[in-house]
């Protein structure tokens, strides 16, 4: 593997991460990281602005997922960042262990599910989860 040099954008605006990121990459920088004070600062939506400026999609916490599952022999499960659509397709990425936290479950403001029925959603979610079949990639 080619060595990989990374700049973390440890920023507080998006229009100065933005000016860095482009001097970065003209000066041959292969990898942007959003930096923790530009996330604090700005929020995901900085980081989604970002990208999109860059041309590019923004990436899913998915991406990836099918080839961490064939590089190890262990069950794999993918916590955190994930929409509830993403966490209910991770046995199709072979992902069988879905982990349901808060914010998948409920509304934040109010700290209930939408619906206020907690019980019902969650049925709704496991019974979409556990109709799947898990879906192993071949090993290499």
């Amino acid at each position: 593997m080619q060595p990989i040099v990374q700049i973390s954008l440890d920023l507080t605006t998006i229009a100065e991460a933005l000016e860095t990121a482009a001097l970065a990459l003209r000066a041959g920088v292969d990898w942007l990281e959003a930096g923790t004070p530009l996330i604090l600062a700005e929020g995901l939506h900085g980081v989604r602005k970002g990208i999109a400026a860059a041309g590019h999609r923004m990436p899913s916490p998915l991406d990836q997922l099918r080839e961490v599952v064939k590089a190890v022999n262990i069950p794999v499960q993918a916590v955190g960042g994930l929409s509830l659509e993403q966490a209910i397709k991770c046995p199709e990425y072979g992902a069988p262990l879905v982990v349901l936290g808060a914010p998948l479950t409920i509304d934040a403001d109010s700290f209930k599910t939408a619906d206020g029925n907690l019980e019902e959603s969650l049925r709704m979610i496991c019974a979409a989860i556990h109709a799947q079949k898990t879906v192993f990639p071949p090993k290499s």
